[in-house]
């Protein structure tokens, strides 16, 4: 008996409503509660949909086109341990989330920008992490609780100081700073 696998599409926008244990094949999803980011997802990565993962507290929106597969049929996939692997990156996630709550604006902000960086950034060889364009002004400024204008100002106060490039988009420069001074 052949493995159909099913494949799904969703488009950038789009929220994943279908049941089931996907991987990631390509393109990006985040993580969210009704208000809030968690995480994001990578090629690779296994995501379930099930009423009774965390009473569907969570979904997962596409930032761009992704195609996933549903594997729950798999043979080879182990849903036992693949729920155990995600249940403790929601809750880390979770974690970090409610601890960056008792934090200043500023630091709220820095630390959102290294999750982005360390869960969806480019690296290269010049110390240099370039983010990918999947959040708004308007997204950042919801999860990190302040206005667009605060937000902005607050962008141009750490290009001032060196920590990001002041060219269109998101450039985390000094990258091995930004590990030092936030990874937990």
């Amino acid at each position: 008996m052949m493995d159909e696998t099913k494949i799904i599409e969703l488009k950038k926008g789009e929220i994943l409503k279908q049941d089931g244990t996907y991987k990631v094949l390509s393109g990006r999803l985040i993580c969210k509660t009704t208000k809030q980011l968690l995480y994001f997802t990578n090629v690779g990565d296994w995501i379930i949909v099930d009423p009774t993962f965390f009473q569907n507290a969570f979904h997962y929106e596409a930032k761009e086109k992704v195609i996933l597969a549903d594997v729950a049929h798999s043979p080879s996939f182990n849903g036992i341990k693949a729920r155990h692997e995600l249940q403790w990156k929601i809750t880390i996630a979770l974690i970090e989330r409610v601890d960056s709550c008792s934090e200043p604006m500023k630091k709220r902000f820095m630390l959102l920008l290294y999750q982005v960086g360390r869960e969806s950034g480019y690296l290269n060889d010049k110390d240099v992490c370039v983010l990918p364009n999947v959040l708004t002004h308007r997204e950042l400024s919801k999860y990190v609780g302040c206005t667009r204008e605060y937000l902005s100002s607050m962008r141009k106060q750490l290009i001032k100081e060196g920590r990001l490039s002041g060219e269109r988009g998101w450039v985390l420069l000094k990258w091995s700073e930004w590990q030092a001074d936030l990874s937990r």
